[in-house]
């Protein structure tokens, strides 16, 4: 009987650990500048054309109730100015619009 619980924990926990050791690497952000956003034509860019116009982003998330995903991007504004971009796609994939902000994370360029 112990044998057959270890074994039912044991599959989940190698799942759950070859899930972690995916290697996912975003675009430095000390690479991108904010020229690489204004390539981006609302209503014709695809996603596959984003990731080669930017990089890879920081994250991908998807809202089931607005049915679009949001891409986040860290960049850098000038030479000191850390700043965040969150690229919006619609259902088909496509891109609609971006929100560029400061990133909370960096003052200044130092950091925190």
């Amino acid at each position: 009987m112990y044998r057959s619980k270890l074994g039912r924990l044991a599959i989940p926990a190698l799942f759950f650990l070859a899930a972690c050791a995916t290697p996912y690497s975003p675009t430095p952000y000390w690479t991108i500048r904010e020229t690489a956003f204004k390539s981006l034509t609302p209503g014709t860019t695809t996603k596959a054309e984003a990731r080669k116009l930017i990089g890879a982003p920081l994250t991908e998330t998807h809202f089931g109730r607005l049915n679009e995903d949001v891409w986040e991007y860290r960049y850098l504004e000038g030479t000191t100015i850390v700043m965040l971009a969150h690229v919006h796609f619609d259902h088909n994939g496509t891109y609609t619009y971006s929100f560029h902000m400061l990133d909370p994370a960096f003052r200044g360029g130092r950091g925190k």
